[in-house]
């Protein structure tokens, strides 16, 4: 059995880990409600957005617009762009989108791979895939400004026809108990995207596009994308934060675990220390009375 010195010392360090478990735990859910908050402010816009769009592509239908963004091209590279934390400690975060990741990534020959945080291209270097591009400190402080960088980047790769279709596999926030990584495809844009989308036109009426709609449609596209990089990179904020708040606050539990547990053996070495002196005491007193 430990002495109490040594159980002294383990648990401080165990006090002190739980301090910091804790610190994390509540840093991870302010981060959280800040995503979170961010997500819900980028909702309206595209949520209009995509509303506007819909009307544009279902004019497709008559001949009207005509553009590489909507045109599936068979046979040309796939741009992947996969985003992880630059940060451990988040349970199964960085491998579950990984590993979904990879498996998509199987459908195609030589797929282009962009890595938005330092665990990705850590995993993806241990698989021995080199990225073609990183990005890294976006977990900590994602921001508009990197969604345009990433967006454009996208935009020019797809339209210098470097490559045929983009996708985004990053982690989708449903709740703070559940994360789950998803892979979606950016462009090309496809009618189908926007069955969901209910168009909102409150004066029931024709919308003129001015210029014209091919000029409205190029210039939308590049915000359309910049919006959803936008949504995508919160969603990943906001999962991850929640997977290190389950995280932490498992950890913080087990370390009260572990002190209640460390501080009962060492109030029983100290009781077992008190009954030994005692025995030891009476056992000296019996040999003098007994000498005397």
């Amino acid at each position: 059995m430990e002495n109490i010195s040594e159980l002294k010392q383990h648990l401080h360090a165990v006090e002190q880990t739980r301090q910091i478990s804790n610190a994390m735990y509540l840093l991870s859910t302010s981060r959280m409600k800040k995503s979170m908050q961010n997500i819900e402010y980028n909702l309206s816009y595209m949520r209009r957005l995509r509303s506007t769009m819909k009307d544009i592509i279902s004019k497709t239908k008559h001949n009207m617009l005509t553009d590489p963004f909507i045109e599936l091209t068979e046979g040309g590279k796939a741009l992947f762009f996969v985003i992880t934390s630059d940060k451990g400690l988040c349970g199964g975060y960085n491998s579950a989108v990984v590993n979904s990741a990879l498996e998509k990534m199987r459908d195609f020959e030589k797929p282009v791979l962009y890595s938005l945080g330092l665990k990705g291209t850590e995993m993806f270097t241990a698989h021995g895939i080199k990225p073609d591009g990183s990005w890294y400190g976006a977990s900590q402080l994602p921001s508009l400004h990197l969604a345009s960088e990433l967006g454009e980047k996208m935009v020019e790769l797809y339209d210098n026809k470097e490559v045929s279709e983009v996708y985004i596999v990053y982690t989708e926030y449903v709740n703070s108990a559940v994360q789950k990584p998803v892979c979606r495809r950016v462009l090309p844009l496809l009618r189908r995207d926007f069955d969901d989308v209910e168009y909102e036109n409150k004066y029931e009426t024709e919308v003129i596009y001015e210029p014209d709609i091919q000029t409205v449609f190029d210039q939308m596209v590049p915000q359309y994308i910049v919006g959803m990089m936008y949504d995508v990179i919160m969603q990943s904020a906001a999962s991850e934060n929640a997977a290190r708040m389950t995280a932490m606050q498992n950890a913080t539990k087990n370390a009260d675990k572990m002190t209640a547990k460390l501080s009962e053996q060492i109030n029983a070495v100290r009781q077992l220390v008190i009954t030994n002196e005692i025995t030891e005491i009476a056992a000296a007193t019996q040999v003098q009375e007994n000498g005397v």
